[in-house]
């Protein structure tokens, strides 16, 4: 087996039918190679070029996330930590986010996470002479890292801070694409209004309940901006300001005999199973997660207010609910399924998403839903 190269990339993303023809050109000026550590984690296993040459390659050259940091720096290669907070997405991910932010010559482009500063350099590439790149970057060491490997990539400038405020100094943009995932109801305005009217914003947003989608907004004159949902999945890490605590699962006690208790006659598993109607669930239930196992039990809890629901078979043929807490988990999923069967049971397409400066909306057809 040869050496694997851009070649060999190129070769499977075509294979997957995942690859516009101007993203394979792009691939061989701008080497995927350049930006990746030496020391890596991939499949959480730890990879270092020095004594792994061809295994890094292999990585480096197929279509594959690549973890370049955990925990915020605090575990350090070759221990393996909890969280991932830093990588090289998949090469057919960005290839689609930037097919969908159809950025184009001249563009000035405003990025939300440095990361390893592949995709910033793919940008520039794009933009070329006349445009220009700013990525903003919150880990300062990452930040320095990625400025390192720009070098030679003259139209990019790289900020250290907190990307949820945008990069006001380099606005207006013609185009802002975010690899890291926002809460619902939480896109920062901030990037609104630093867009030019009719430009495009391309941000992963997340329900508690549910990762992804990928959103494409386009920015109105007045200000707001209107999106939908992109047909691909994605999975990225939240935006570090956004984070949400937490609470360990052996924190509550599923079969508390002081919780109120009803019974149910809603299977909970085939509302929690299906990604679009957990979707329709998360728009319902905000800061609310959930875990399942099927036709045996399901849990519902709020990080935020210690609340929560489990929905378990009882022996007799029923569905026993126990809830706890100001809020009750399993009744709002339990309104809330109804609900979207009625509208029709609406896909990720069909939901239509609105910021204005002062809320956000995701609304199926003709019924609007706050978030």
């Amino acid at each position: 087996m040869g050496i694997a190269s851009t070649d060999t990339l190129v070769k499977e993303l075509n294979s997957a039918g995942s690859l516009p023809v101007e993203f394979g050109r792009l691939l061989h000026t701008v080497r995927r190679e350049w930006f990746i550590p030496d020391r890596i984690w991939v499949d959480r296993k730890p990879i270092d070029r020095a004594s792994q040459p061809d295994m890094w390659m292999r990585a480096v050259y197929s279509n594959s996330a690549i973890v370049t940091q955990f925990d915020d720096g605090r575990t350090q290669w070759p221990d393996v930590g909890e969280i991932p907070t830093c990588s090289a997405s998949m090469p057919s991910t960005v290839a689609g986010m930037l097919d969908h932010l159809d950025v184009k010559k001249g563009h000035s482009v405003l990025e939300i996470g440095t990361g390893t500063g592949f995709s910033a350099a793919l940008l520039s590439e794009i933009v070329g002479p006349s445009g220009n790149v700013t990525t903003v970057e919150i880990d300062q060491q990452v930040a320095e890292n990625a400025r390192d490997r720009l070098t030679g990539f003259d139209r990019v400038r790289t900020v250290v801070g907190d990307a949820t405020t945008g990069a006001f100094e380099s606005a207006p943009f013609d185009r802002v694409i975010s690899t890291a995932t926002v809460h619902l109801g939480h896109v920062p305005y901030s990037w609104l209004q630093q867009t030019k009217p009719g430009g495009v914003i391309v941000t992963p947003v997340r329900a508690d309940l549910t990762s992804g989608p990928l959103v494409r907004f386009i920015v109105n004159e007045d200000g707001t901006a209107t999106g939908r949902m992109v047909p691909m999945g994605v999975q990225f890490m939240e935006v570090r300001s956004q984070r949400t605590a937490q609470t360990p699962d052996d924190d509550f006690d599923w079969q508390d005999d002081t919780a109120d208790r009803s019974t149910t006659k809603i299977k909970p598993w085939l509302m929690f199973s299906d990604i679009v109607s957990r979707w329709a669930l998360g728009v319902a239930l905000p800061s609310c997660r959930y875990n399942t196992e099927e036709n045996k039990f399901v849990w519902l809890r709020g990080p935020v207010s210690c609340s929560w629901a489990s929905v378990v078979p009882d022996g007799d043929g029923r569905l026993l609910v126990r809830q706890k807490g100001i809020r009750r988990l399993w009744d709002e999923a339990e309104s809330a399924y109804p609900w979207w069967i009625g509208q029709g049971r609406p896909v990720g397409p069909d939901w239509i998403w609105t910021i204005t400066p002062k809320h956000q909306t995701i609304q199926p057809g003709s019924a609007t839903g706050q978030c």
